[in-house]
């Protein structure tokens, strides 16, 4: 199948596969290794050793400074620059290579293969979108909360507002097509419920709606993409 709208498909989701691998080794596996090697230095540097010690004072250096959406906007243009640059050069070298998705003796028409193929291309999309992508837009734009601490023992509560985000997100992914407006009514609705005593909180409140209505803007803007491209590019 000699189909360039494939070829650029197949050339973005291996995009996304590989930014989520880079994504993996920055944060898993190079803190280990700074954790491996701070049992190598000396007692009396022991004390400065950390395991992201570079994450850990920009999270020092974002708590002390004034709110801004600036550095969320900037990272955001940044991935979306180098995304188009890579792509691009990628499909423009490769926009006529013929893309066998299936044994030919498999094969059903081209069309079915088109469509499954698109409905998978699409599908990545957006859970890369709303899972990893999502959460570093969001982690970016909420303030550091430098008094909030985890507990021995405790939950962590920004691993579970976080999962939290990811729940939701995918919710009104799934909902969208079916009930429009609604659907993200409701999960904004079941999500402030649980949350109503807390919103008494000023900065809480500022927090929640900040983060609630950024993992609701990307939610329903991959979603409606998604709609649009399913509709129009088959």
């Amino acid at each position: 199948m000699n189909d360039p709208i494939i070829v650029l498909g197949w050339i973005w989701a291996i995009y996304l596969a590989g930014r989520l691998v880079g994504e993996a080794v920055d944060a898993v596996f190079l803190p280990r290794l700074l954790a491996a090697d701070s049992t190598a230095v000396p007692a009396a540097d022991a004390a400065l050793a950390d395991a992201s010690p570079a994450k850990a004072t920009s999270r020092r250096r974002r708590a002390s400074r004034a709110w801004s959406p600036i550095p969320a906007v900037r990272w955001l243009l940044g991935e979306a620059c180098l995304a188009i640059v890579v792509v691009g050069v990628a499909w423009f070298y490769l926009r006529n290579v013929s893309i066998d998705l299936v044994p030919a003796g498999l094969s059903a028409s081209p069309v079915d293969i088109r469509r499954v193929a698109v409905g998978a291309i699409i599908g990545w999309s957006l859970l890369v979108v709303n899972v990893p992508v999502a959460m570093r837009l969001v982690g970016r734009l909420l303030p550091e909360e430098p008094t909030s601490r985890k507990q021995s023992g405790s939950v962590d509560p920004e691993r579970m507002g976080a999962t939290i985000g990811v729940l939701e997100r995918l919710l009104i992914v799934a909902l969208m097509p079916a009930g429009g407006s609604a659907a993200v009514g409701f999960v904004v609705a079941a999500k402030t419920l649980a949350r109503f005593k807390e919103l008494d909180k000023k900065r809480f409140a500022e927090r929640y709606l900040l983060g609630t209505m950024a993992s609701v803007i990307v939610a329903m803007l991959s979603s409606i993409a998604a709609q649009w491209l399913w509709t129009n590019q088959i």
